[in-house]
This record gives structure tokens, sequence and C-alpha cells, in this order.
């Protein structure tokens, strides 16, 4: 009964570590399959569950080893999580800078582009077989148009605020974080031992050890008393 109650306290401490480290393990192994196709999650997994061993130890040294593994078994989900933000800020501020740029060469394109459709035209009243290139150039024309509009809606577009950007990722940030201090947490308390009961010993049982420790050498006194009136005795009776 006692195991049974013991095992059920723990079952809580197992379920958040469990899923903590299925969380966490779900970042970790994307980032390192991308450096190693073949065993990044094994990679991923060998560190995390070193990490645990090594909490589980009550030894200074191995619980400074840990240290170092659990920031390592962090690194890997935390750069996961906000390597595609990162990426997205970095594209739309790219794009933001070469707008200008990019509009003016479209402006120079469907310049070109109805110019030369306007002398296709032309000679196309002289001289036949001008049909398929001048099809063509309206179809271009039209792309570099519709590019335009698009470059232009861009600009009139307000870029994300950095507080909608930045918020939600620092959120999921501080959850992996206390993901990982709950795999710290749980297994200590997974791996903890129970002390010994060093408790003291009742009072009844220290006088009652006493008196029956007293009790022997009483007995072996009174046990032990030389007989000297019956040598008085004996001595007078043969002086008479």
């Amino acid at each position: 009964m006692p195991l049974i109650k013991a095992l059920f306290k723990n079952v809580p401490a197992l379920v958040l570590l469990i899923g903590a480290v299925v969380l966490l393990q779900n970042h970790a192994m994307n980032w390192w399959m991308q450096y190693d196709q073949a065993t990044g999650w094994l990679w991923s997994l060998v560190i995390e569950a070193g990490a645990i061993w090594l909490w589980s130890a009550k030894n200074g040294l191995r619980n400074g080893i840990a240290v170092f593994a659990t920031a390592l078994a962090l690194i890997a989900p935390l750069y996961d999580l906000a390597e595609p933000v990162l990426d997205q800020q970095r594209s739309a501020e790219q794009a933001t800078t070469t707008l200008p740029q990019r509009t003016q060469a479209a402006r120079e394109r469907i310049a070109s582009l109805e110019a030369s459709l306007a002398m296709y035209n032309a000679n196309s009243q002289t001289r036949a077989g001008w049909y398929e290139l001048i099809a063509n150039t309206q179809q271009q024309l039209t792309q570099a148009r519709d590019n335009l509009a698009r470059l232009q809606n861009e600009s009139v577009t307000a870029a994300p605020a950095a507080l909608s950007l930045y918020l939600p990722l620092a959120m999921q940030m501080l959850a992996l974080c206390i993901l990982q201090c709950l795999v710290v947490l749980t297994t200590r308390t997974l791996f903890s031992h129970s002390k010994p009961n060093t408790a003291a010993p009742a009072a009844g049982d220290v006088s009652a050890a006493g008196s029956g420790a007293d009790s022997h050498p009483k007995s072996l006194r009174h046990s032990e008393k030389p007989a000297k009136p019956c040598a008085a005795k004996t001595r007078l009776r043969a002086a008479a």
C-alpha cells in the first residue's frame, strides 16, 4: 500500500514531465534536423535525456553539468521558434527598403512595352505577320501593370507593429522556458529519495531498557554476598 500511494503521488509530476519533453522536442528536433537530416532527432533526444539523467543525481558535479545540458537543450527550440518570425521581419524590412526602386523599374517596364506595342501596331498596318508579336506584348504589358498596382498597394499597406509581431513570440519563448523548468523540477521530484527514519526511541522504551539492565546486577549482587555470619558461628562452636 505505501508503494502504491507513492506511485499515485508521483503521477502528476510524471505527466508534466512527459508533456513538457514532447512539446520541447517538437521544436528541438526541427532545428537539429536542419543540420543533420539523418541523426538530428537522435541528437535532440540524447541531449534532453542526458539532462534529465544528470538532474536526477544528487551530485554537485553532475548537477553543474546538467545546467549546461539544459541550456543546450533549450537553445534549439527557442531558435526554431524565433527563426521564422525574424526571417519574416528581415524580408519585410528589405521589401520596404527596395520598394521605390522596384516601383520605378515597373514604370519603366510599362513605358518600354507601350512604346514597343505602338511600333508593332504601326508596322502591322503596312505589313502582315505582326499579330503574334502584338498579342505577346499586350500580355506582358498587362502583367507589368498588375505588378505596378501591387507595388502601389504595398506602399499604402502599413507595416505590422512591433508589438503585434514580437509579443506572441515573447510569450511562446517564455512558455518554452517554463516547460524546461518543469522538466528540471519534475525530474528532481521523481528521483528524490526519502531519508531514513532516524527518530529517537520512545521514553517508555528507554526506561524499560534501563530497568531491565539494572535488574540483573541487583540479583547478581544478592547472590554474590559472602557468608560471613556462618563462618563466625563455626569458630565460636570450635572454641567452646
